[in-house]
């Protein structure tokens, strides 16, 4: 359950951003992206089918709904969509809808909208107090992943996941999701109750950022309801807000008209119909509604300006937004400006990220977007983390750079391999749609509810921008650059640390009125020419084979003396995963090589491999959907990748040539050096990042290779030393073991392993990896970390002590860790109030030495801290005198029933577990083993776990306090 108060990028095609913050996680999540997408075949539609329809479609005309989804309405005025869809199998997504959020708040309501949403699972006429909680978990749900809510300024929308395969099951959750929409019962008890776990969730969101944002959420929403109606509201309001104002706010706004019903899962679309119009006929429109408004932001004809200092703000952040009316998403035309707008963003963020690559720049990172601001307003965004003290000379790179391209356009090549990477993209989503998974078609139902964001599916996508793409030309992207200025309904946003001043507003407009008058010289797009690898090695061969028929394995011993395990899965059509290792790691590095050494891995991934540097590999691969790079870990090192289906090879010669052709780019070596310098330096202006190293020193008691990192470190790291290092592992790789699961067919991968895998090199010799002596404190260690202004604490505890390794000390470890954090959960939110959340993880370590390792952690009040760690060593007590009762264990039981069947259609899940039996010599068969988990659930198992593995005489605890 949370408020959105930033929203975050979307899986769509525009994103709606509330200001810089959120357009730095989309501009980061661009940086990050490669565009790398497969060439894969594609069946060609019937003739009369939406996808070929659609491409001779008028560009006013409406593009075809997917035929797969139900489309209906109630007579009251409830829509529903229902779309029959097996990934994951036996479970269905069931959504309702509210299209009312904090906007539609009266005065005496701020932070109600967000407030009833929590409410929805504190009580209704049927499922009083925690009884849906208690329900989801009862059927092997989690609360939190499968049970959940989110208020935004707009909408209100509740997510729920059930199995399928009872029929009861399914009928209860739609009734779970009528009694939200009309029978929430706010008992006055029980919204006193949830009073400080909505207060403990905004509390939990305060900092530096949210200060800044309050501050600059004026600017940002100039004169608007949005400025005046964030969902996490007012505390002075959560505090002492009445039943009539939440009974009111439900009255008005949650109503049928208002409402849609979200079905997306594993089931008989007739019947789920069927059971929707019979559940949610009962549900009755008001008499008198009041008119659900629309806000927008007010124009405005001159730039507005924010710049906003923080003294925990560890970064510099910039932006440049201008806003126009909302594009509408309705018709193929909308929609062939979204595919051209996505290929100028696209080859924009490619220039940024080119960009950063070189030394003495102004920026760590920079993007470019067009989105939604709100529903009425979109908004064309640019921005930059800046070196702290070149925020200006960031905002001028940011605005030059636009401008370069008004001037001198994209390139030809640019162009292509954006259009390549999008079609590609697609293509391999086609291959992939029946594998895609509910929640995001239920995303995308979502907005056509709240956005009327047309919904074709993703075969007319393709066959649309296989309409488009070709036509969409440099002219019209390079008109782009132009068309989005000028001084009207802009906004120019500006935030950093206090100890760096920032810039006059009076400077900042001058560089951005400067903006487009200085000639510049047009861009360089070097493409890169030949094949990825000019010399393939000579490979090896297949020298042994075995096969494990229970797990459909077989094994391939190569002439190096690599062992690869191969599962073929059809979990996805075009997925292949890959991951392996070899042990030694930077354990192995002497203490003079270590400084450098432990950056092997980093400095040779910023320096690309082979004949080409990280920028031109990354062109090399338009078009391409494969990544694969080897790397260096404290005990192993290793290679990892992952393919589709027709990129397999790819992916073997990305991996060959990062573990045999390492580079060391002395430009992109130096940009890291001057990035990681800048991203540490201010580190531990942030609390919960001064606390965490606080933490980790405490923990580690300081050893020399878990002391946080200085500028000063980043300043003596030897490329050479590094890179020496990072060649002497990958010089033996004859003890490796990979494993590859995925869509593989063994007969055509054979021959490409055989080269590529067997070409890696060999000496024969096995290594093993080296303890380096970490290790924590005996007995109880306490500290404080006094940092912050906002009135918070963090509680921190680690559980620690010597435990040999066994599978049912294992998985009763992991029974302690389930049942704690229902617990915890029970008592520290919904009986105290105390937290937004507690979280407890961990279990038995097998290396370096074996060990236990369990932690606890909460945020809270700093005047609850003693009360709430009093509650929770009293539970711990509890549970180590008593044990847990039957209702719980049934819980864990169920639901390590459930994830047991989900977790065997991931191809990830098996590349990991296969992986760590092999690493250990465990049986892998157990992997399939559900009933010894299940048989271990007792509370005398629990009982015994928790004497041991919360024992009060080994812990390490801290706490961050504010100043």
């Amino acid at each position: 359950m949370r408020s959105r108060q930033h929203n975050t990028p979307r899986f769509t095609k525009t994103t709606r951003l509330a200001g810089s913050f959120a357009a730095l996680v989309l501009a980061l999540a661009i940086a990050s992206c490669a565009t790398t997408v497969p060439t894969a075949p594609r069946t060609a539609p019937p003739p009369q089918s939406p996808v070929a329809s659609s491409a001779a479609l008028p560009l006013d005309a409406a593009p075809p709904t997917d035929p797969r989804i139900t489309i209906g309405k109630l007579e009251n005025g409830l829509t529903y969509y229902i779309l029959p869809h097996r990934r994951p199998e036996k479970r269905a997504q069931l959504w309702l809808a509210v299209n009312a959020g904090s906007t539609l708040e009266d005065d005496d309501q701020q932070g109600i909208a967000h407030f009833v949403e929590h409410m929805a699972f504190n009580g209704t006429e049927k499922y009083p107090k925690q009884a849906i909680v208690d329900y989801i978990e009862s059927i092997g749900m989690d609360f939190g992943a499968d049970l959940n809510a989110y208020t935004d300024f707009d909408e209100t929308v509740y997510t729920l996941a059930v199995p399928t395969d009872d029929p009861k099951l399914v009928a209860t959750g739609l009734d779970i999701l009528h009694e939200w929409g009309h029978s929430i019962t706010f008992d006055p008890v029980e919204i006193d109750k949830e009073r400080g776990v909505v207060l403990e969730e905004w509390r939990l969101g305060r900092g530096a950022g949210e200060r800044i944002f309050d501050k600059q959420s004026p600017v940002i929403f100039h004169e608007s309801r949005y400025a005046e109606r964030l969902p996490i509201g007012k505390p002075e309001i959560l505090k002492s807000a009445q039943r009539e104002a939440f009974a009111r706010f439900y009255r008005d706004w949650y109503r049928p008209d208002l409402m849609a019903v979200i079905a997306v899962g594993d089931f008989d679309a007739a019947s789920m119909e069927r059971q929707i119009r019979e559940t949610f006929a009962s549900l009755e429109p008001p008499p008198n509604p009041r008119p659900r408004l629309e806000y927008g932001i007010p124009p405005h004809a001159m730039t507005l300006y924010s710049v906003e200092t923080d003294a925990e703000m560890p970064s510099t952040v910039v932006s440049i937004d201008t806003r126009m009316p909302h594009r509408a998403e309705t018709t193929i035309g909308d929609y062939r400006r979204i595919v051209a707008e996505g290929l100028f963003h696209r080859m924009m963020g490619a220039r940024f990220a080119e960009i950063r690559q070189r030394p003495d720049v102004p920026i760590l990172g920079a993007w470019s977007y067009t989105g939604e601001i709100t529903r009425t307003v979109d908004n064309f965004g640019r921005g930059a983390i800046a070196k702290e003290g070149n925020a200006l000379e960031a905002l001028r790179l940011v605005l030059e750079e636009t401008s370069r391209v008004a001037q001198h356009g994209f390139s030809a090549g640019e162009l292509e391999r954006v259009k390549k990477s999008t079609l590609r993209g697609l293509q391999s989503a086609v291959v992939e749609r029946e594998k895609v998974e509910s929640t995001s078609l239920a995303e995308e139902i979502l907005r056509n509810f709240l956005e009327h964001e047309a919904m074709p599916g993703v075969e007319v996508e393709l066959a649309l921008n296989e309409r488009f793409l070709p036509e969409i030309s440099l002219e019209e992207m390079n008109a782009m650059a132009s068309a989005w200025q000028g001084e009207s309904d802009r906004v120019v946003l500006m935030s950093g640390p206090s100890k760096t001043p920032l810039p006059e507003i009076e400077a900042i407009a001058s560089v951005v009125s400067a903006a487009g008058t200085r000639p510049l010289t047009a861009w360089h797009d070097a493409a890169p020419e030949g094949p990825l690898v000019k010399h393939p090695p000579a490979g090896g061969h297949v020298v042994a084979t075995t096969t494990n028929e229970i797990l459909r394995l077989t094994e391939w011993t190569l002439s190096n003396g690599i062992r690869i395990v191969l599962k073929p899965t059809d979990f996805q059509n075009d997925e292949i995963v890959l991951t392996g290792f070899s042990p030694g790691g930077t354990s192995l590095a002497t203490d003079a090589e270590w400084p450098s050494a432990r950056f092997a891995s980093a400095l040779a991934g910023v320096s690309g491999a082979g004949d080409l540097d990280e920028v031109a590999l990354g062109k090399a691969m338009a078009g391409r959907l494969a990544s694969g790079s080897a790397w260096i870990g404290e005990l192993e090192e290793g290679i990892r990748g992952r393919s589709s289906k027709d990129d397999f090879e790819t992916m073997l010669q990305l991996i060959w040539l990062s573990a045999t052709a390492p580079r060391s780019d002395h430009d992109a070596i130096a940009s890291w050096k001057q990035q990681v310098t800048e991203q540490v330096k201010n580190r531990r202006l942030d609390p919960e990042s001064s606390f965490w190293e606080d933490m980790e020193g405490t923990l580690a008691q300081n050893h020399a290779r878990r002391r946080p990192l200085t500028p000063e470190d980043v300043a003596i790291v030897d490329p050479a030393t590094a890179m020496a290092f990072y060649r002497s592992r990958f010089t033996n790789l004859g003890d490796m073991v990979v494993v590859i699961v995925g869509n593989v067919d063994l007969a055509s991968a054979k021959p490409l392993i055989e080269r590529w895998l067997g070409g890696l090199p060999s000496t024969g010799r096995s290594e093993r990896w080296l303890d380096i002596g970490v290790r924590k404190p005996e007995g109880v260690t306490s500290i404080e970390t006094k940092k912050g202004t906002e009135p918070k604490s963090s509680v921190f505890l680690t559980f620690h002590g010597p435990a040999a390794w066994t599978r049912e000390g294992a998985i009763d470890a992991q029974l302690l860790s389930d049942v704690m954090n229902i617990r915890l959960r029970e008592v520290l939110r919904e009986d105290m109030g105390g937290v937004y959340g507690a979280a407890v993880w961990g279990g038995l370590i097998r290396r370096p030495r074996e060990e236990y390792s369990f932690g606890v952690s909460f945020g809270c009040a700093p005047e609850n801290v003693a009360s709430l760690r009093k509650a929770l060593f009293d539970e711990i007590a509890k549970v180590q005198s008593e044990g847990i009762g039957e209702q719980w264990l049934a819980k864990v039981r169920e639901n390590w029933k459930r994830q047991h069947e989900l977790a065997l259609r991931e191809n990830g899940y098996w590349a990991g577990r296969l992986l760590e039996s092999l690493r250990f010599g465990d049986d892998p068969t157990l992997i399939l083993d559900i009933e010894t988990r299940l048989s271990r659930i007792t509370s005398e198992n629990v009982r015994s776990a928790a004497r041991i593995y919360l024992d009060s005489s080994r812990y390490v605890e801290g706490v961050l306090n504010p100043e």
